[in-house]
Formats: C-alpha cells, structure tokens, sequence
C-alpha cells in the first residue's frame, strides 16, 4: 500500500518485500492490502499526547528553576510540548480512540499487519549531538512512522532483521498484532528470521553480551 511504500530509500522496500515473498512461498502465506484512514493524523496525536504527558511530568522540576540541567534539546522539545492546550490533548485521545476501532476493524480481516521497521535506515549522528543534544523531528519522523501505531495504541509489535543496504546498515520487518496475540507474533518473527537468515551480517564493532567473560 502507499503506507507500507513511505519510506526514503529503495533498498528498505526491496528487502521487505522480499521477506514477504519468502512467507508466501515457503508457508502459502495470503498478503492483503488494507486501507488504514487518517495515518498522518496519528502521528500528530502520538506526538501530542506523550508529550504533554512528559511536559506534565517534569513541570514541577522544571518550574523550580532546574531546566539548565536539561539539555538543549530537551529544552526546545519541552517549549514545543508546553504550547499545546488541554483541548489539543484531548482531541489527540479522541483521534486514539478512533485509530484504535480502524485498526480493530483491519484485524477482522488480517491476522498480522505488516511494515517496514522504519523509513530511513540509521542516520549519522552528528559530532555536535554530544554537547547540545540532537533535535531533528523530521528524522525522528521518519525513525518513528511505522511504530507509532503500536506506541500509541498499545498494540503488540516486533521486528526482526531482514537485510541490509548498500552501506551494511540493518533493515527491519515490524509485525503489529491484535490484542493478546503475542504469541502468533513470536511464532511468525520466528519464521521470518530463519528464513532472513542467510541476509545476517556481524556489525564491524560487536561485543558478545551472552557469551562474554
């Protein structure tokens, strides 16, 4: 669908596709296009609602004067999240109720939703991040766009390595399920990673976390 093809780089596209034929093939799997309303929408009352919800948080610490300790990003994200209203908060549940009954509605005809993990594969962080923080909502959208339906909505979701571009960098394959079907997730994460298997490639720095001394 258009949604499943937002994403900034063909390589992404080209290797979940892939896997998804690979499902086809080896297990007979059905592919279905759905038609999810006001995607773009959702992202704005994601955004809304855990930011207020973290403006509201902190505001004590923040009101007492202690903001120099919170990094220049943070500060500037913090300004954008003070601004919205409690009227802007709760159209962003109301648009989570309405995303929640689109997506319910799908799952009566699709067991599992499919995406691409993000739309961008890990971008360079840049020198400067580590003295005033890093804030860049466009790419941070962009790391965000297939997760935010899961995040918001509490849905189930996993993602499994499925490949990599043309600079090494990892690709991912998101699985979203119902409610409570954690279990057929892991079972079909499974399977994609046996059959992504021979795609894997060890990162150029790698620590060994279970198997170190």
């Amino acid at each position: 669908t258009e949604w499943f093809n937002d994403v900034n780089s063909k390589e992404i596209l080209e290797t979940c596709n892939r896997a998804l034929q690979l499902l086809v093939e080896t297990f007979n799997m059905k592919l279905k296009d759905i038609i999810l309303p006001e995607l773009e929408e959702m992202q704005v009352g994601h955004l809304v609602s855990f930011g207020s919800e973290l403006s509201n948080a902190i505001n004590t610490y923040y009101e007492k004067g202690k903001r120099k300790n919170i990094c220049y990003e943070g500060r500037s994200s913090l300004a954008l999240f003070r601004s919205w209203t409690s009227r802007d908060y709760v159209a962003a549940q109301r648009l989570r109720k309405r995303m929640m009954y689109y997506h319910m509605e799908a799952f009566k005809i699709v067991d599992v939703i499919v995406t691409p993990t993000t739309a961008i594969t890990a971008p360079e962080i840049p020198n400067s991040s580590l003295s005033v923080g890093e804030s860049n909502f466009v790419q941070t959208a962009n790391l965000m766009r297939f997760m935010v339906a899961p995040n918001f909505l509490g849905f189930p979701a996993i993602t499994i390595p499925v490949g990599h571009d043309n600079k090494g960098l990892p690709i991912g394959l998101q699985l979203i399920g119902k409610p409570w079907a954690e279990a057929t997730l892991l079972h079909l994460a499974s399977a994609v990673e046996r059959l992504c298997a021979s795609s894997k490639k060890k990162p150029s720095v790698f620590y060994d976390l279970l198997n170190s001394e």
